[in-house]
């Protein structure tokens, strides 16, 4: 039976983006965050609605934290000597990144800032609980992240 793919046959022409490379990464990133803060403007300016323009707001912003984090990962790795496929070069000195082991104490972090924030509105028994939480979870994280096994 013929084959209807018309495609280079050869593996080799197939090259992949290298795992430091975050200019792609970080323009779309850049791009949800124009879209989002064009389009809270032009919400807050047809609506006047306060809640849908926050929620806009906060995903540009979010959009916009992702962006510029990949942008200058990227850019300090350029400048460690790791050089980018498109660039013509040869492989580059990866850079040597370090992830914390998985982890419970993101969520007592999360925890902690549900019962904080639900306290700011509902009164001081869900705020101290809280509190008290999320500085227990983040002494914990920061102490398990300072342990490189």
């Amino acid at each position: 039976m013929p084959s209807t793919f018309k495609g280079p046959s050869n593996e080799a022409n197939v090259t992949e983006p290298a795992a430091g490379d975050g200019r792609v990464q970080s323009r779309i990133f850049v791009g949800i965050a124009a879209f989002f803060a064009l389009t809270a403007t032009l919400y807050w300016f047809t609506s006047y609605e306060d809640a849908g323009t926050t929620m806009l707001v906060l995903s540009a912003g979010l959009g916009g934290l992702a962006g510029g984090y990949l942008w200058v990962h990227d850019r300090r790795g350029a400048a460690a000597g790791a050089e980018h496929p498109g660039d013509g070069g040869g492989g580059g000195q990866a850079s040597e990144e370090y992830l914390p082991h998985a982890s419970v104490w993101p969520l007592g972090i999360g925890a902690g800032a549900f019962l904080l924030f639900n306290g700011l509105i509902l009164g001081i028994w869900f705020l101290v609980p809280g509190v008290i939480l999320v500085g227990v979870a983040l002494v914990g994280y920061c102490a398990q992240s300072r342990r490189r096994d």
